[in-house]
């Protein structure tokens, strides 16, 4: 079992230590992605934690059979997106 799928196993499992240590492990990555989308850098940071809040409510869309990096990627991405949508209206 790879460090990721441990960390995942422990978020399904509620463990507040697991998404401590999932986010110790890629929240900088998760931030420069972010900071690409050319958001400042309070809006990085809100970015972040709607990414790993949504890991925290929904582990199950991150047990895919993808890289546990890429599926946070994608998460930053969609956030990133709505964000960008709701500051046009």
């Amino acid at each position: 079992m790879t460090i990721d799928e441990k960390l995942m196993t422990g978020i399904l499992n509620r463990e507040k230590q697991a998404l401590s240590d999932l986010y110790d492990r890629y929240h900088r990555i998760i931030w420069n992605i972010a900071r690409q989308s050319g958001s400042d850098p309070s809006v990085c940071e809100q970015l972040v934690a709607q990414v790993f809040r949504t890991v925290w409510t929904e582990p199950q869309n991150f047990q895919q059979n993808r890289k546990l990096l890429a599926l946070l990627i994608d998460c930053c991405r969609s956030h990133s997106a709505a964000a960008t949508i709701k500051k046009c209206y």
